[in-house]
């Protein structure tokens, strides 16, 4: 079995980039059609939180992964999206540094959010969100009984072909993408939360002592008080 930490970057950059897309759309106005419709859909939500599932499926549909965890986002770039199982692994930006770290490797990466998005349609989120139309191809259908919208991107440079946001009464429920090379990831949410409570240090992350800094940011940054992997979600009531 291929070990998360060789590929995983790839399929947590498009997913980070989707997430982040559809936190940024939240705002946008005056577009027509499908791309209002999404943006309609999550306008009202400045804060996210959910567990989730991952499988990551190969071109051949054979399976490469399943893994599970939990998200919390805040509106409009600080994001925390932590694996649990099978391979821990932690991914948290205050909205200005990505930070990636791998607890079995003891190493942390570390860069800018705008370098680490770069090329991907997530850049619409350091603009103005009504965008979202000229960063991608958007349609909308229903798929399985789910209000799902299909978005391509138009630029080259993007990390997948097209990725379904799928919505059931008006939240988002799942997220598929595939990339260039046939390799699909597939997210389901579950016990999710729209207007959660996060305490003000929820982006932040301390950098372990003994660990390995890899980034051009790396020999700037210091430890802050923060996230970690240990922060599990509450138990649904």
């Amino acid at each position: 079995m291929v070990h998360a930490k060789y590929w995983c970057p790839n399929v947590t950059e498009r997913l980070l980039a989707a997430l982040m897309v559809c936190l940024a759309a939240g705002s946008a106005s005056g577009e027509q059609g499908a791309a209002e419709s999404i943006a309609g859909l999550l306008m009202p939500v400045e804060r996210f939180e959910a567990e989730f599932t991952q499988t990551v499926l190969g071109e051949r549909g054979e399976l490469r992964e399943n893994s599970a965890g939990y998200v919390r986002i805040a509106r409009p770039r600080q994001f925390k999206w932590v694996v649990e199982d099978p391979y821990p692994q932690l991914i948290v930006t205050d909205g200005d540094t990505l930070y990636v770290y791998e607890p079995d490797l003891d190493q942390v990466q570390v860069r800018a959010i705008a370098d680490a998005l770069d090329g991907t349609p997530a850049l619409v989120l350091t603009g103005d969100a009504a965008r979202i139309a000229d960063h991608f191809d958007v349609s909308e259908q229903t798929m399985n009984g789910l209000r799902t919208f299909t978005l391509v991107p138009r630029s080259t440079k993007a990390l997948y072909t097209e990725m379904h946001m799928m919505f059931d009464e008006g939240q988002l429920a799942a997220i598929d993408i595939r990339d260039s090379l046939g390799q699909s990831t597939e997210v389901r949410f579950y016990n999710t939360d729209t207007a959660p409570n996060f305490p003000d240090n929820e982006f932040e992350f301390t950098i372990p002592p003994n660990a390995e800094v890899i980034g051009e940011a790396a020999g700037d940054v210091g430890a802050i008080d923060g996230a970690s992997i240990g922060d599990a979600p509450p138990d649904p009531a």
